[in-house]
């Protein structure tokens, strides 16, 4: 069977009913949850919708006996890291390059402000709210997904395991290596990538 006969099955199979409920119950927090992410209300919105469409292609893939909310949680996941590693890689430049119109030797890190100085630039132009946002910006996109399910949403490290279908023990590390990079971030100090 083709791939397109397969999705038209799993099309065939979803309780339309259940799933509109889902979309209602769950589409806020969903919102909140890829916002959290991207930084981007247009963006989050785009996300939400393409897992929502995930979630209604893959329904027949879904396990009765698990969390139908973990399982979308995932799935959403899954689908704001992709978009975000896209993004950054279209809009990353290496601070080795030469800067354009420049001397010919300055490179863009000559001009990056020491790391204190922009920190409290930073705290002193926007305020506490904005140096997080900045910091939480910095890190890794896991890093930001698991501290926005532990530390924003409040989810219990439990329902985090099952959410990404790991161990208690590597959420609870993972929990731990992305904090250590946000303080680092929020202090000025480069993230150590894992």
């Amino acid at each position: 069977m083709s791939q397109i006969g397969r999705a038209t099955v799993a099309f065939e199979a979803v309780p339309t009913s259940l799933f509109e409920e889902f979309v209602r119950g769950y589409g806020e927090r969903a919102f909140q949850f890829a916002y959290r992410i991207c930084g981007s209300a247009d963006e989050a919105r785009e996300l939400v919708q393409a897992a929502f469409t995930r979630l209604w292609e893959r329904w027949g893939e879904h396990d009765p006996a698990r969390s139908l909310e973990a399982w979308f949680f995932r799935i959403l996941r899954s689908v704001a890291v992709d978009a975000v590693r896209r993004r950054e890689r279209r809009r990353s430049v290496s601070l080795d390059a030469l800067v354009e119109g420049g001397d010919g030797e300055d490179t863009y890190a000559d001009l990056v402000p020491g790391r204190e100085d922009a920190l409290l630039e930073a705290l002193e132009r926007r305020g506490r709210q904005e140096a997080v946002r900045r910091a939480l910006a910095a890190v890794s996109v896991e890093h930001r997904a698991i501290l926005v399910l532990c530390d924003v949403e409040g989810r219990t490290y439990e329902d985090i395991a099952r959410a990404l279908t790991v161990p208690l023990g590597t959420v609870r590390s993972r929990v731990s290596r992305a904090r250590l990079a946000f303080r680092r971030a929020l202090s000025g100090e480069t993230e150590v990538t894992p």
